[in-house]
């Protein structure tokens, strides 16, 4: 692996890290609500920053 996508992936680390400790109340609330879109729309980001580092390494498949 070449270090500049190893620094992608700790950035990409990084940046999931900062958002699951934006969640309020994930700890003391096991009742806690979010809003399905925002968690989508966090999930999207990594994933397209996961296919962008692995799209030299994998070919990727649409069948589910």
């Amino acid at each position: 692996m070449k270090e500049n996508e190893i620094n992608a992936l700790v950035n990409l680390r990084q940046k999931t890290l900062n958002k699951f400790n934006m969640l309020r109340d994930y700890k003391n609330n096991p009742n806690a609500i979010m809003k399905e879109l925002d968690h989508a729309k966090s999930l999207h980001e990594i994933i397209v920053d996961i296919d962008k580092l692995l799209k030299d390494h994998v070919i990727f498949s649409d069948k589910k």
